[in-house]
Parts: C-alpha cells; sequence; structure tokens
C-alpha cells in the first residue's frame, strides 16, 4: 500500500478583498484525509475553514516580510458527500486567496492526519527549497504547497519526480501557488521548487506516514513528528 494524493477540486483564485473566501467543490470518498492549502495575500488572521465537516489547523506561517500568510487545515471526509472549503478571515481581509484541496488516502487512518515531520521556508531566491529536518522514508508519501509573488499560472515545476497537482495565478495582488505531491520513492533532504522568479515566497513540504510505517492508532509515532497531531 502506498499513500495516496487526489485533487478534491482544481486549484483556485480569487482577489476580492474580503474575509471570506470559498474554495472549489468537491466530492471525496468516504473515509478520506482532506488536506487544504492557503496562500492568503494582505493578512495575518489566524485563519479557519468550514464546509461540511470539522476542520483543524495544522499550521500557519508568514511570508514576503510577514504581509501574507501560508495556512493548512485538515478534516476527516466520514461520508461521499460534497463539500466546499471555506476560509474565513474575519477581522482582517485578505487581498486575495488561493484555495488548493486534495483528498489522502494510505495513512493507518484518514480520520487524522499521521505526520513524520513537516518545514515550512520563505524566501526571495529562485528555486526555492525547504530543507526538512530529517532525511524523508522512502516509502512514506509527501505532500507540498508554494506561493509567491508573481502573476503566473505556468511559472512552477514540481521537485524532481514529483506530481504536480494544480497551478495558478491571480493578480490585483500579483501572486500565484502550485501543490504538488509524491507517493512514495522520496528519500531527500532538501526539496527544490524550479521557479525563475524573485519574488517573496513561502512553501510547505509535509511527510505522512504510509500505513504501517510508524504511526499507530493510539496516535502516536515510531520515530519523529508526533502521528495523529493535534491541531494549532
Amino acid at each position: 500500500m502506498a499513500v495516496g494524493f487526489t485533487q478534491l477540486a482544481a486549484i483556485n483564485n480569487n482577489n476580492a478583498n474580503t474575509n471570506s473566501y470559498a474554495g472549489n467543490a468537491g466530492t471525496p470518498t468516504s473515509d478520506d484525509l482532506l488536506l487544504c492549502f492557503v496562500s492568503a495575500t494582505g493578512t495575518v488572521a489566524a485563519g479557519t475553514m468550514t464546509g461540511t465537516w470539522t476542520w483543524r489547523k495544522l499550521t500557519s506561517f508568514t511570508f514576503n516580510g510577514g504581509a501574507d500568510t501560508i495556512y493548512v487545515f485538515w478534516a476527516a471526509a466520514t461520508a461521499a458527500t460534497i463539500t466546499q472549503p471555506t476560509f474565513d478571515c474575519t477581522g482582517d481581509n485578505a487581498t486575495g486567496c488561493i484555495i488548493y484541496c486534495v483528498r489522502v488516502t494510505g495513512l493507518d487512518s484518514q480520520a487524522q492526519p499521521y505526520i513524520r515531520q513537516f518545514k515550512t521556508a520563505t524566501g526571495t531566491t529562485t528555486n526555492p527549497a525547504v530543507t526538512m529536518d530529517t532525511a524523508i522514508l522512502t516509502g512514506n508519501g509527501c505532500i507540498g504547497f508554494a506561493a509567491n509573488g508573481t502573476n503566473s499560472a505556468t511559472q512552477w515545476t514540481a521537485p524532481g519526480s514529483w506530481t504536480e497537482g494544480g497551478e495558478v495565478g491571480t493578480s490585483l495582488p500579483a501572486g500565484s501557488g502550485e501543490g504538488a505531491w509524491r507517493a512514495s520513492g522520496e528519500t531527500g533532504t532538501t526539496i527544490t521548487w524550479t521557479n525563475a522568479n524573485t519574488t517573496a515566497w513561502g512553501i510547505i513540504v509535509i511527510e505522512l506516514y504510509v500505513a504501517g510505517a510508524g504511526a499507530i492508532e493510539d496516535g502516536s509515532a515510531g520515530t519523529g513528528y508526533s502521528g495523529g497531531i493535534s491541531s494549532v
């Protein structure tokens, strides 16, 4: 068995300058884990997500000198019911927003994200990269999200041997985002996107335990980051 990744719906973008942004709707399979990545410009709000199930925030971090924020939320789909993930940043309007949601299978349980490690990075150089705390285990699945301040939907090339799930650009303000994953076979420590632009960027990579590889049902893990994690 391997970790499986499938888009819930196409990546989307919006520059409505508001405090609520709806992603594209999609229908998961019962027992899918849903991971949703958000890049929101012009806000540092705590941020929440709604849509059919209870959504919890895994993490958030700022980039672009603290002006913009990337968020990661997760939910457990308990039925094959259509959902439209909606991001809210009440109290601090986002000038623009990109939302990307993925279905995940092949974990010990899809009821929560069994994570070995995750790492974020920010910068302004070409070819954004993040260095994990330890080398990724070859049987585990990895998913990443990258965003920057350049308006082009064709600028990102996913890390080597990874699959690009979706890419989108937005204008006023300019920005872009890309989601990518690798179901298995990654053994590196530094994960690098190819991108010639030098506008401010932020990236995150999450390593998920494949079923039977370390995480167990009580929410603990064999090594590294805790398996069934709590939310922030």
